[in-house]
C-alpha cells in the first residue's frame, strides 16, 4: 500500500460537495468515502493518492470549508495501517468479490417439490329464495338489498 489517505470534516453535506470539487480539482487524488453524521450536518470526506496530491487537496478543501465557515477537522494520514483501511470500509474493495455479495449464484440450484395444484372451490348460494309459510306452501324471498320494508298485518 502506496498511498496517503486525506480526511477533511465540514458541516453542512452542500459545503462538503463544493469542498469535494476544488479537492479533486486541485491535485491527482480519488474520492474514496463520505461519512455522514447528526443527519448530513457532520460530513467527512476521505481521498487517497500519493503524499504529496494529498496534502494538496486537503489544503484545498480546507482554503475552501475556511471561506464558508464550515470546517471542523482535517487530517493527511500517509501510508495509513491496514487496520484503519477496515474502520473507513475500504478493505472489501482488495478483496476479490464473492459471489454471494454480488448477487450472483454458482452451481446447481436446489430442485424444489412441485406443488400440488388446488381445486377450485365451488361456491354454493347460502342464500334462501324460498321460505316455508304455516300452510305448507313455498313463499319466494325478496331480493332486495338494504333495509326491508315493515310489512303491515
Amino acid at each position: 500500500m502506496e498511498y496517503s489517505l486525506g480526511l477533511v470534516e465540514v458541516s453542512a453535506l452542500g459545503n462538503a460537495i463544493i469542498m469535494l470539487d476544488d479537492m479533486l480539482k486541485a491535485a491527482d487524488v480519488e474520492f474514496v468515502a463520505t461519512e455522514r453524521k447528526l443527519g448530513g450536518r457532520l460530513v467527512t470526506i476521505v481521498v487517497r493518492g500519493e503524499l504529496t496530491s494529498v496534502q494538496a487537496a486537503v489544503d484545498a478543501g480546507v482554503a475552501r470549508a475556511k471561506r464558508h465557515d464550515c470546517l471542523k477537522a482535517s487530517q493527511v494520514i500517509a501510508r495509513p495501517h491496514t487496520e484503519i483501511l477496515k474502520f473507513l470500509h475500504l478493505d472489501e474493495e482488495e478483496k476479490e468479490p464473492n459471489s454471494e455479495i454480488a448477487g450472483t449464484h454458482v452451481g446447481a440450484l436446489k430442485e424444489e417439490a412441485p406443488v400440488p395444484e388446488k381445486k377450485p372451490v365451488k361456491r354454493t348460494s347460502t342464500r334462501r329464495t324460498a321460505v316455508k309459510t304455516e300452510n305448507g306452501e313455498e313463499k319466494p324471498v325478496s331480493r332486495r338489498r338494504g333495509r326491508s320494508k315493515k310489512s303491515e298485518e
